[in-house]
């Protein structure tokens, strides 16, 4: 690849390296305009931390998206009204308000 390629390559890719490391810091402030709505019916589906993996791969499969192809330790999807959020036995407060920002805002990142 020639620098000038390169160079561009790194100017696009940058901005969506720094966008993409904001929802990993779970004191990042973020905008609630996003929200897609005002109030949620959350249900909460808590499994074996070890089934996480295969029950949001499953549920992804049953609601025709295919699955996810990487490591997730929760997830979330919207079934009629009601937001899905899946989480093992033992899940964090970043695991659980990423998924319910999920509910708000869908796809963020």
């Amino acid at each position: 690849m020639k620098t000038t390629s390169k160079s561009i390559l790194a100017a696009l890719l940058l901005p969506c390296v720094v966008w993409a490391a904001d929802w990993r810091d779970a004191y990042a402030k973020f905008n609630t305009k996003l929200n897609r709505k005002e109030s949620l019916v959350i249900s909460w589906m808590v499994v074996p931390n070890a089934k996480v993996q295969a029950t949001c791969e499953a549920i992804s499969k049953d609601s025709g998206l295919g699955g996810f192809g990487f490591t997730l330790n929760a997830c979330s999807f919207w079934r009629k009204d009601t937001c899905l959020i899946v989480t093992g036995l033992q899940t964090t407060h970043a695991e659980l308000g990423h998924e319910l920002r999920h509910c708000y805002q869908g796809s963020f990142h």
